[in-house]
């Protein structure tokens, strides 16, 4: 998946329409083993995708059918959090089929790394720390994260980071079923003059 050159914001009363012409390739939670699965069975876009029932959907792919029902039809009915107490906002997907290729996740992580990016501008948020989560398909869980020295929201920024931590990571022989990617540590550094211990020091706020 190419990196977009700038996130489209679509009004609610086109989201449907939006979601029939979107390749199957191109939804949120369909990564390449489904996505050629659903092509072998003549759902190529999201309008042939709408023309199955739930049933049909939850009997092909399992519970997974159920949200591939939903969200073509533009419902979205997951939590979307700051937490007050986490001060973090993200997004992650758990896969029908675990990872197992750098190519297949980096692909998942664009994908989710568009849904953050729209919630943080839905929010008006920017975040100074960019958080990658991995849980393998044994459910062992870790995470990995980078700080900058000034807050950011834009796609290129998390994208490129997020991919830099899972090269970093331990990924031979490796499955993955989820990936998740979160900021935190919100707000601005603001220069302030702080007198402790004769020692001159910068606040955050």
């Amino acid at each position: 998946m190419n990196k977009p050159d700038g996130l489209t914001f679509i009004a609610p009363e086109k989201i449907e329409e939006f979601m029939e012409k979107l390749p199957v390739e191109k939804f949120f939670g369909v990564g390449k083993v489904t996505a050629d699965k659903m092509k072998g069975m003549g759902i190529h876009k999201g309008i042939d995708l709408k023309k199955m029932t739930e049933e049909e959907l939850i009997r092909s792919f399992g519970k997974p059918g159920r949200f591939y029902y939903k969200i073509v039809r533009g419902i979205d009915n997951r939590t979307v959090q700051p937490h007050k107490e986490s001060k973090s906002l993200g997004a992650e997907d758990t896969f029908a089929e675990d990872l197992t290729t750098v190519e297949a996740m980096n692909e998942e992580l664009d994908k989710i790394a568009e849904v953050v990016v729209i919630r943080l501008q839905k929010y008006n948020l920017k975040g100074r720390t960019v958080t990658l989560k991995i849980k393998y398909h044994n459910f062992q869980q870790i995470t990995r994260n980078y700080s900058f020295n000034k807050a950011i929201n834009d796609f290129e920024t998390i994208i490129n980071t997020v991919k830099e931590l899972l090269t970093k990571t331990d990924l031979e022989n490796k499955k993955i079923r989820l990936l998740g990617i979160s900021l935190s540590n919100f707000g601005e550094i603001k220069e302030r003059v702080v007198k402790k211990k004769n020692e001159w020091q910068l606040e955050l706020f």
